[in-house]
């Protein structure tokens, strides 16, 4: 069975997919310890995943890829933290001055 555990797009198709990860996991909630939880469940995904290969597929565990996934976790993360903080401010009344 073909994985595609290389090729020239290979780690662009990981970083994607966890920085949309990161995004849905801090646009999900609104308390911190709740985005802190899912931030790190995304990020412990990638790990579970090359364990699974590993285990299933005999194939050695690729850390450049959980490197990648964390790091796309981590961008992710802050672009939804922004995108949050321009959605409060949108949202929040705004004052008339007199």
């Amino acid at each position: 069975m073909l994985l595609h555990t290389e090729g020239r797009l290979h780690d662009w198709y990981h970083l994607a997919l966890f920085i949309v990860m990161g995004i849905l996991a801090m646009l999900s909630s609104r308390k911190p310890s709740t985005r802190f939880a899912l931030l790190a469940v995304a990020a412990l995904l990638g790990l579970g995943l090359e364990y699974l290969e590993a285990v299933r597929y005999h194939n050695p565990i690729e850390w450049y890829d959980v490197r990648t996934d964390t790091g796309g976790v981590a961008i992710g993360g802050v672009i939804g933290w922004l995108l949050s903080l321009r959605s409060a401010k949108r949202s929040s009344p705004h004052k008339l001055s007199s």
